[in-house]
């Protein structure tokens, strides 16, 4: 099973986009005292040279969510091509 993505937890970046971290989280569910990053939640901005997008995580968890949202994972897809790379060191989540 793979770990939990939390707030400002990184991902792998794409192309020349380099990796960066999540800003947005649950307010109310936590992982490791972190809050749950949860399909929708935003990816700042990263750039490859002039261009510059941000995202959001496009899929999660099909069985384990927050708030009505799938829960993030490492290994999940962030809509701009790239996916998450870190989470929790002993919290993980199937699906």
């Amino acid at each position: 099973m793979p770990a939990v993505t939390r707030l400002g937890d990184g991902c792998t970046g794409h192309g020349c986009f380099g990796g960066r971290a999540n800003d947005q989280a649950s307010g109310d569910v936590f992982v490791n005292g972190i809050g749950a990053h949860r399909q929708g939640d935003h990816w700042v901005t990263h750039c490859c040279g002039p261009v510059c997008h941000d995202s959001t995580l496009a899929a999660g968890s099909s069985t384990v969510f927050v708030n009505g949202k799938q829960l993030g994972r490492i290994g999940d897809p962030v809509g701009c091509g790239s996916a998450s790379a870190a989470g929790s060191g002993n919290v993980f989540a199937g699906g």
